[in-house]
């Protein structure tokens, strides 16, 4: 009796029954069944089960079929039994399931939905919609499976409109001309292996929202990849790998989704999104490009303002015939003319027929009676197109030329322009893009003068002059920086973002942004060696033991430069990155590593600076206290050049490092449009002014140029003169970098011997 109580519970509680089931002895699979109120459904599972029963009871409305690794067809007559009540189909956790016969769902009138999950055998399904002719069908969802091409949809009636599509998580490769033609509220074909989308995929349907996501693979949108398809509201594009987006198809288009898709070049003109309200992008710049059509695509905007000018000109011109015809048959009618026969006579004209904005007009003022005129007369005072049009009350329309014409709505775009991302300018300022020409050119120029003298001059190359080829090299690389960015403004000038993907995910930010970092450091790593190489000369005058040799500075600028291509390889390998800022420096801060990263630069180029100002410091003290107080024009000179040396390093690393450290640790000061200052005209400013203060204002300097002109046969006295002044004693200070030791009155082999053997200068304008 406790058992049949203990049935009698379950059977309410859970209204579970067991269905009268003819099955061979020892099947393995059960069927269980679930009903409540009108919902009654069947579910059976396990192996041994090699289709689906034809015993079950006919009033089911659900079907589930799963877990059996024994079921391999699903035959056009399994679902016989219960069509006619049958409402949902789901076939799931079939692994060896690989065939569904042609019209296997056909003829169900009640039928809602078919659910297919986790059946990788099934590679192709023909058929399956042929024969569905239920007016309550709105899901078909197959998702996990080895499908390799969309179902064949065409078979749906028109009519028909499915809340749901869903072919996610499948092995669909491409989407084929016309491969998707339904009729749906959201279409899903996440998580495929889509390599392209071809002309007229989705022609002839309609669709609300379609999610292509997650397909890395997608490179290719053609360009009528949605020509045909209507009444599409929201298209997602996000984690694959398109280039650009077409603008055919998408006039409809309401949200527009393309994030984490970092490949995406070129997006549609506003002009031809002109339903858009919201877009989801990946790149900053984008947004730009919805914030100023105009600079965005100058030729649609030209195109857009000689569409309204044509309707404005239209509909002006059809005015003033209504206008002079209504007041040419009011005059008729006052003086007892008629010129029509009959009502029917009069012409009926349209206003604005054949244009899809209608213009409204005011009414034409006349001072006197109008009389007949040929055309030219009519439409000689038409007025003129005025492109910039009046505001009423910030509504989504203008008054264009006395006629109202609609507005380009506004569209929240998201990531919108940020402070590393400016809708501006690589410069930002006119007078700083003037500027940064005036900087390229000495840093160049300059540099370059220094490495010419310093390779073909005669003079035995000692540590300094090493030195100084080293840190001219590293300054020339600061100037190739400012020239490469220099000259991407002003190709990009005005319309910067959109050459923004091209310019900051392309190798020449790359190569900028390397040569900055690299020049950066190995500039300050020189400068470095050689204030210490100045400081071990001056202070250990006498001991000449401590001297930096020049194959020991040969090893340490080997380190340097292998220190400082490291420095600059960090960003291109992940940590940090170039692509950040249209100046292409590591500015990015998203994980540890790149805080780590830029914490290294500051402390280590603050180090730098650190022992560049005491050393120098210390010169300066060594020189003692009566020579650093004489009025002697020597000594002052060597004091003005230190101080020169110190404010330099300091106005133009100082600030960057100040600045760079506020926004690192979370409170920056300025923003980017004005750190650019900084970082393109002040940090620079050293690579300028190096060559000038260590190499071009000293007189070996001049000397060695002299010597390599006057092998051309030029400036031959004037290079004799330098020759005999290096043997007579000098009275003024020696100059930074320092003259050669032991040099000889007789310049490149310029000379001969006098009476007494003595070897003097020629001075001579043969070519030598």
């Amino acid at each position: 009796m406790r058992y049949l109580v203990q049935l009698a519970l379950w059977y309410v509680l859970f209204n579970l029954v067991t269905l009268d089931l003819v099955m061979a002895q020892g099947a393995p699979f059960n069927c269980s069944v679930y009903s409540h109120e009108d919902d009654f459904e069947v579910h059976c599972r396990g192996n041994g089960m090699t289709e689906i029963p034809d015993k079950l009871n006919s009033s089911l409305n659900r079907l589930i079929i799963s877990e059996s690794k024994d079921i391999k067809l699903i035959t056009g007559k399994s679902l016989e039994p219960y069509k006619s009540r049958l409402q949902d189909v789901i076939l799931s956790d079939l692994p060896n399931l690989r065939v569904i016969e042609e019209g296997s769902f056909s003829n169900i009138s009640s039928l809602r939905t078919i659910y297919i999950y986790n059946t990788p055998q099934i590679k192709m399904i023909y058929g399956l919609l042929k024969g569905v002719t239920s007016k309550q069908f709105r899901s078909l969802r197959i998702v996990n499976t080895g499908l390799h091409e969309v179902p064949e949809l065409y078979f749906l009636p028109p009519e028909n409109t499915l809340f749901l599509l869903d072919l996610d998580h499948n092995k669909i490769a491409k989407l084929a001309s016309n491969s998707v033609r339904v009729s749906a509220q959201q279409v899903t074909l996440n998580f495929n292996d889509i390599t392209i989308i071809e002309d007229y995929a989705f022609k002839g349907s309609q669709i609300g929202k379609l999610h292509i996501t997650a397909n890395p693979k997608l490179t290719t949108l053609s360009e009528f990849a949605f020509s045909g398809l209507q009444n599409l509201r929201e298209l997602d594009l996000s984690q694959t790998a398109i280039t650009t987006l077409p603008d055919i198809g998408l006039e409809t288009l309401e949200v527009l989704k393309i994030r984490e898709t970092p490949t995406l070049n070129k997006i549609p003109s506003l002009y031809d999104l002109q339903s858009l309200r919201v877009a989801k992008l990946t790149h900053h710049f984008h947004c730009c490009a919805f914030k100023y059509p105009k600079q965005h695509n100058p030729t649609k905007h030209a195109a857009f303002e000689d569409y309204l000018r044509q309707t404005c000109i239209h509909g002006q011109k059809m005015d003033k015939i209504n206008n002079y015809k209504k007041r040419k048959r009011s005059i008729d009618t006052k003086i007892g003319y008629r010129n029509y026969n009959s009502s029917s006579d009069i012409p009926d004209v349209e206003i604005g027929k054949g244009h899809p904005q209608q213009p409204l007009t005011g009414q034409f003022i006349g001072h006197q009676a109008p009389r007949e005129r040929n055309d030219d007369e009519i439409y000689e005072d038409m007025g003129e197109f005025h492109s910039s049009p009046t505001l009423i009350n910030d509504t989504p329309i203008e008054v264009l030329c006395g006629n109202i014409s609609v507005k380009l709505q506004d569209v929240k775009c998201d990531p919108e322009p940020n402070a590393l991302n400016p809708c501006e300018d690589i410069m930002g300022f006119t007078w700083l893009r003037n500027s940064v020409w005036f900087v390229v050119i000495l840093a160049v120029v300059g540099n370059v003068a220094v490495i010419i003298v310093i390779w073909f001059s005669k003079t035995e190359v000692n540590v300094s002059r090493f030195l100084m080829c080293h840190l001219a090299l590293a300054d020339l690389c600061m100037g190739l920086y400012l020239l490469l960015i220099a000259s991407m403004d002003y190709h990009s000038v005005g319309t910067y973002f959109n050459f923004a993907y091209n310019w900051q995910y392309g190798i020449g930010c790359q190569i900028a942004g390397f040569l900055t970092v690299f020049a950066g450091h190995l500039s300050i790593f020189t400068l470095t060696i050689v204030t210490l190489e100045r400081w071990f000369a001056i202070k250990y005058a006498i001991d000449l033991t401590k001297r930096i040799r020049l194959r020991a500075a040969i090893n340490i600028m080997i380190a340097g430069w292998l220190y400082s291509i490291l420095m600059a390889a960090f960003p291109l390998l992940g940590i940090s990155n170039y692509s950040s800022t249209s100046i292409c420096l590591p500015m990015e801060v998203k994980s540890i590593l790149d805080k780590t990263y830029l914490y290294s630069i500051f402390i280590i180029n603050g180090m730098s600076l650190a022992v560049i100002v005491f050393c120098y410091a210390q010169i300066y003290f060594s020189l003692g206290k009566e020579t650093r107080r004489s009025s002697h024009k020597g000594e002052m000179t060597i004091a003005k050049k230190f101080a020169l040396l110190i404010f330099i390093d300091f106005a133009t690393y100082t600030p960057v490092a100040f600045f760079g450290l506020c926004a690192l640790i979370g409170y920056p000061l300025i923003n980017i449009t004005k750190s650019k200052i900084l970082l393109v005209f002040f940090y620079p400013l050293n690579a300028c002014a190096n060559p000038y203060l260590y190499a071009l204002m000293t007189s070996q300097y001049r000397r060695d140029l002299f010597m390599i002109v006057s092998r051309c046969g030029l400036c031959k006295q004037k290079a004799a003169r330098y020759c005999l002044s290096e043997g007579i004693p000098m009275t003024k200070p020696s100059p930074l970098l320092p003259k050669q030791e032991n040099s000889s009155p007789c310049c490149n082999n310029n000379c001969k011997n006098n009476e007494n053997g003595v070897a003097v200068p020629i001075v001579s304008n043969t070519f030598v």
